[in-house]
């Protein structure tokens, strides 16, 4: 192919890309944000490329690509701002082999974007970059490798009725001395009582709701979005009463995630879930517990549009193949194992 004599190369606009995230393990000090940065800047300088932008994602998984820094770098490759991508390695960019081998092998070649992983020697316009995914798949291995290793340490940690989740369930707090155990919490405690006193006594979880909004009580996921807190409602009360947590038994595992790549989330069955009893202080009695159980199933039994959440049959003795299929009455003596 003749290229005509006026033809020349595009400007270099290199850009800066880091992340850095707990998928990095015993490296994360040597992968810290600051020292991809003095790495990128320095590899730059010695190459002489103008440096037009640096994009950081810190505290993101490399299993996933919805990274605000990486979405801003792909917006600024789509406005022709930027046409080389410096990164310490390929993990950098990401560990999902898939996902990084649609932006190294289709997407970045067909922008004219180069890209370079400095500490792997890869440069996308050099011989020898055939070995990328190669690299990409070792990649996803050491994150998918990490994922059980963290899923294992949690499982322990249940079965020792240990707390994992991130927040605690409303009414609680953790733990100053031990972030894995739950203890009342003094100002929200008092309420998450109250719900389970005025359900035991006839009310019901919309009027329930109701009440607290009209008392201006914080909802629970005042905690999680203290800028936009969802309001109280129905379900919020119904999702407190169905929470064996208020009895004092630690009830986990009852979800787990599609994939390790994958932020979907697919309910357990019961006879999977992780049952430590008498772990932390309760909220509630046995009996006003079940009391209100008992009439929020007479409810449900009376609307065919309502679905049971699995914990109104949490611990029975002998449970049901399904929610749908269970009986409605109240539980009887020695029915709940607790």
């Amino acid at each position: 192919m003749t290229i005509g004599k006026n033809f020349q190369s595009p400007p270099v606009r290199a850009a800066l890309y880091m992340r850095l995230s707990k998928d990095d393990g015993e490296v994360r000090e040597s992968s810290s944000i600051t020292n991809q940065r003095k790495l990128l800047r320095s590899y730059a300088a010695l190459k002489g490329f103008p440096v037009c932008g640096e994009y950081a994602d810190d505290g993101f998984s490399g299993t996933t690509f919805n990274r605000p820094a990486f979405r801003r770098l792909l917006a600024d490759i789509e406005a022709k701002k930027i046409n080389l991508i410096l990164v310490k390695d390929l993990s950098r960019l990401g560990r999902d082999y898939i996902a990084t081998g649609q932006y190294t092998e289709i997407y970045f070649p067909s922008r004219r974007v180069r890209l370079i992983a400095v500490n792997d020697g890869f440069d996308s316009e050099a011989p020898g970059s055939d070995m990328a995914p190669f690299r990409n798949v070792v990649n996803e291995m050491y994150a998918r490798d990490l994922s059980r290793k963290i899923r294992s340490a949690f499982l322990v940690r249940m079965q020792e009725g240990s707390y994992v989740g991130s927040l605690a369930p409303y009414g609680y707090i953790k733990d100053p001395a031990d972030r894995h155990r739950l203890i009342p919490d003094p100002e929200t405690a008092p309420f998450a009582s109250r719900i389970f006193r005025l359900a035991a006594g006839g009310l019901t979880p919309s009027s329930i709701a109701a009440q607290k909004k009209k008392k201006k009580i914080p909802s629970p996921s005042a905690r999680k979005r203290p800028s936009a807190p969802c309001p109280w409602s129905a379900r919020t009360v119904i999702k407190v009463l169905r929470n064996p947590v208020y009895l004092g038994h630690m009830a986990q595992g009852r979800s787990r995630k599609l994939s390790f790549r994958s932020g979907v989330t697919i309910a357990n069955p019961r006879e999977s879930w992780i049952l430590v009893k008498n772990t932390h202080e309760a909220l509630t009695d046995p009996d006003t517990f079940f009391a209100a159980a008992a009439l929020l199933d007479s409810r449900r039994c009376r609307s065919i549009s309502s679905r049971p959440s699995p914990c109104a049959w949490g611990w029975a003795a002998t449970p049901p193949e399904s929610p749908d299929a269970a009986s409605s009455a109240p539980p009887e003596n020695g029915s709940w194992r607790f």
